[in-house]
Formats: C-alpha cells, structure tokens, sequence
C-alpha cells in the first residue's frame, strides 16, 4: 500500500500576539514535515516566519492587532519535491518588506543598535520573498528550495 500525497495546502490562522508564535512554529514544523520539507529547509523558513511576525506585532498597527493573521504553506510542486512557499496575510499597516532597504550592518559593537536586522535575516534564509497587496490585506510570500536528494 503506498502512502497518500502530502496536503497541496495547509493553513492557520493566528492571533497578532507573542504567544503565538509558538503555535505557527509547531504548524509550520508539522506541516513542513507533511510536505516532506528538509529539516534544514523547515527550519530556516521557521526563523523567517519568526522575523516576519515579530516586526507585523512590532509595527503593524491596530489593524494587525485586531485581524487575524493567515499562513498558508504549500509545496510548488504537486509532489512538493522541490519546494514550498509560505504565505502570510495580516491587515496590518502596507509594507513591501520584500523592496524595503535593509539596515546596514554595523562596523563594530559601538556602532551597533539593538533591532533591525531581521529583515536582512529573512532576504539571507529565504530563496524568494514577494509581497503585494491583495483586497486590503499584505501578502508576503517567502520560497524555500531544496534539490529532490535532500
């Protein structure tokens, strides 16, 4: 008997809030997992997904405090043997974080501040990153790739 195929499309919906950030990790670690994602590949899209909802609670506004935030991953493929993407919808204040300019990378301890570094985490960790705007809600979406040996 052979095993079914992996779910075309898994989503959750979360409260714009900290303590849920433990909740998306762990559906995004079974999920990934259901999609036969490389740890390596689930894990570096954990920590994106980490950034990404860290500064949408940070700076977001009402608007991402009072909406649930949707994610969705899928695998690119019907097989899902070469990789997923991950999409992230909230009602929080527009914000192209895939065109957005990354801060610079301090030349030395005294130089350095804490915080915004995280966008330049999730371009470096992520394959691909988009964003548009879809009937009022952001849509980020990041793209992990991984060879079929993996």
């Amino acid at each position: 008997m052979t095993a079914p195929p992996p779910p075309d499309n898994l989503a959750l919906e979360i409260g714009a809030d900290p303590l849920e950030f433990r909740r998306a990790s762990a559906w995004l670690q079974q999920s990934g997992a259901a999609l036969a994602m490389p740890e390596e590949q689930i894990d570096r899209l954990e920590l994106c997904l980490n950034e990404v909802l860290a500064n949408l609670v940070e700076h977001g506004g009402e608007a991402a405090a009072q909406h649930p935030i949707q994610l969705r991953l899928q695998a690119l493929q019907p097989t899902g043997a070469c990789g997923a993407e991950l999409v992230v919808s909230d009602r929080g204040a527009p914000f192209d974080s895939s065109q957005a300019s990354s801060k610079p990378i301090p030349g030395s301890l005294e130089e350095a501040t804490p915080g915004g570094l995280g966008l330049r985490l999730v371009k470096a960790f992520s394959d691909e990153m988009s964003y548009r705007m879809l009937d009022g809600h952001n849509e980020l979406r990041i793209v992990m790739h991984w060879s079929p040996d993996s």
